[in-house]
């Protein structure tokens, strides 16, 4: 028993210095590795405006009442009002939509509403049918007279000029002239860019 005792111990004894030694031994083999560094972040905008709004080009014997401003914070044209007389005329106006800010933008929605027409006198309804038939509303580039779509891109820093056009079309037959007066309203176009 004594000796049982003794080989306990003595195993015991064993281990502990072994357990110590794999400890010391991993100690020694163990390596510490550490990832240390800095960043910034670099000042950014979102910058897509309404530049250089050019005066009106009129064909035929259309008129601009008022002619049309930029708000304060370049996003958005308002404010004109012109007229027509006679079938074939047409006012345009040409600026620019300029990407300032640090990313790329793309159209992700155009929204060019039904022009509304409202008509005064015995036959109101039908001139005013007749008249907002024969508009044609439209927003291209000036460079190739393609129309503004969705997905495209004004990268950071483009600038593109576009052209806003409102006809009178010339393929109104005479029966459709208005007997009287017809203001047109309804004519906002709305361009929504994202970010690309």
């Amino acid at each position: 028993m004594e000796k049982d005792r003794k080989t306990k111990v003595l195993a015991v004894i064993a281990i502990i210095v072994a357990v110590i030694s794999l400890t010391i031994g991993f100690a020694a083999f163990s390596t510490s590795l550490s990832i240390e560094g800095t960043g910034d972040v670099k000042a950014s905008s979102w910058k897509v405006r309404f530049e250089n709004l050019q005066t009106v080009q009129t064909v035929g014997t259309a008129e601009e009442t008022t002619a049309p401003t930029i708000n304060s914070n370049d996003t958005s044209i308002s404010n004109f009002d012109v007229s027509f007389t006679t079938p074939g005329d047409s006012v345009s106006y040409t600026f620019v939509i300029a990407n300032n800010g640090t990313f790329d933008a793309e159209i992700t929605s155009i929204n060019i509403p039904t022009p509304t027409c409202r008509g005064t006198g015995e036959t109101a309804e039908e001139d005013a049918a007749n008249v907002c038939r024969n508009l044609e509303y439209k927003l291209t580039y000036t460079d190739g007279g393609t129309t503004l779509a969705q997905t495209d891109t004004l990268n950071k820093g483009e600038k593109k000029n576009v052209t806003l056009t409102l006809t009178y079309k010339d393929t109104i037959t005479e029966e459709e002239l208005p007997q009287d007066n017809v203001d047109i309203s309804n004519l906002g176009i709305s361009i929504i860019y994202s970010q690309k």
